[in-house]
Formats: C-alpha cells, structure tokens, sequence
C-alpha cells in the first residue's frame, strides 16, 4: 500500500516538500501578543507580517499598554526584565 499525504479537513499547507503536510498560519487568525512578567504586570506587543501568508514576529523591544498596540507603554521589555530580577524574581 502506498502512504498518501490527506488533509481531511483542508487545513492550508506550505507548498515546500514533497508530502507538503507543513501547515502554515494564516493572518487574519494572529493576534497582537499578551506578555505578562513575573511581577503580575500585563502589556501587549505588537505583531509585525514580514510577507503575505508566511512570516510573522513581535517588535523586539516594544510594549504597549492596549490589545490594539496603539497606547506605547513608558518601559521597554528589556528594562522590564532586568526590574524583575534586580527585584528577584526571576
């Protein structure tokens, strides 16, 4: 019997491989991402698309207080960071 590559429930699939069952995401289902550090406190960073169904990432260092990524927040991930562990929580 010969293996066969399905997709039952046509999920997207990259079109890299010969089997071709790599899924990838498709946009409209990525949000902005929510970061909470060992603190308790909530922000949000932002999601940036690098092509037009494949590639996505955060801003590197931003955060922001809203889920919308509009309202730039007075510290940076890096400083955050370093705040939990001088006060040893990480």
């Amino acid at each position: 019997m010969e293996e066969r590559y399905s997709n039952m429930m046509n999920i997207p699939t990259t079109s890299e491989g010969s089997r071709k069952a790599v899924y990838y995401y498709v946009k409209p289902t990525i949000e902005n991402c929510k970061v909470t550090f060992a603190d308790g406190s909530i922000y949000w960073e932002k999601v940036l698309y690098k092509d037009k169904r494949l590639w996505f990432s955060s801003e590197k260092d931003n955060l922001y207080l809203d889920e919308a990524c509009t309202k730039l927040s007075n510290v940076t991930r890096k400083e955050k960071i370093e705040q939990c562990k001088k006060a040893g929580l990480i």
